[in-house]
């Protein structure tokens, strides 16, 4: 099977424009934008580019919708783990993708943890930095009344 023509960087550029807006694959090709372009070839170009997944001609890309996520303890991420490792074992026929697959997930979690206990130092720096600066606030506040004080204790 031949190739087409390589993608320009002004495809490239208005590809990833068109996936940061969240268009899907099928938005992106009923755009005629990429003339003489399949819808493989740009879902291919696509995952080149390390722009986003798409998951059938409707969804789409989850680029630019990313929001703040929950972080789970580590204890879910590998019983996670544990459960893709179990769903695997109970296929009748694993594939070289398969093994790959849950490699890449020990690999990951593997270095959550890592990530996890680094993250856990960081609160726990953050809340130790909350609880001095409101110590600072109270001797600031105390200090101001001692002040106020001292005022109407002396004589004029």
């Amino acid at each position: 099977m031949g190739r087409g023509e390589r993608w320009s960087d002004a495809e490239n550029t208005l590809l990833m424009e068109m996936v940061q807006q969240g268009l899907s694959l099928d938005d992106i090709v009923k755009s005629g934008k990429f003339e003489g372009r399949t819808p493989q070839a740009i879902a291919k170009q696509i995952e080149r580019l390390k722009l986003g997944c798409f998951v059938g001609q409707n969804k789409k890309s989850f680029v630019g919708q990313i929001g703040k996520a929950e972080i789970p303890e580590f204890e879910e991420v590998l019983a996670r783990y544990v459960d893709a490792f179990n769903k695997l074992c109970e296929k009748p026929e694993i594939t070289k993708e398969d093994v790959e697959r849950i490699k890449l997930i020990f690999q990951a979690a593997w270095r959550y943890k890592e990530l996890y206990h680094e993250y856990e130092k960081i609160e726990e720096i953050k809340a130790r930095l909350d609880k001095i600066n409101a110590d600072i606030e109270m001797l600031k506040e105390m200090k101001k009344r001692e002040g106020k004080l001292d005022q109407c204790q002396t004589p004029h």
